[in-house]
């Protein structure tokens, strides 16, 4: 039997064909995987951080028009 890690290298060989039992072990190993990350991001965020934060602020930068200017000519057919 091949280890986890020789199976989630040959994930990468577009030609090699598991076996239904590399299949099965490769398959929870990556469901309990995604699991784990799942627990990870559901956790609640911390308290540290509120609407009470202080911030400094240190850049301010105006608002520009970054758009062409708007031209009145009209484009006259070549016909």
């Amino acid at each position: 039997m091949k280890t986890i890690q020789q199976l989630l290298e040959l994930t990468k060989n577009p030609f090699y064909k598991f076996t239904k039992d590399e299949q099965e072990v490769l398959d929870d190993f990556l469901l309990e995987q995604r699991g784990t990350g799942l627990q990870r991001l559901q956790k609640t965020p911390s308290n540290k951080l509120s609407g009470k934060t202080r911030v400094t602020v240190r850049n301010i930068v105006k608002k520009v028009d970054t758009y062409a200017p708007e031209s009145d000519e009209t484009v006259a057919d070549a016909s």
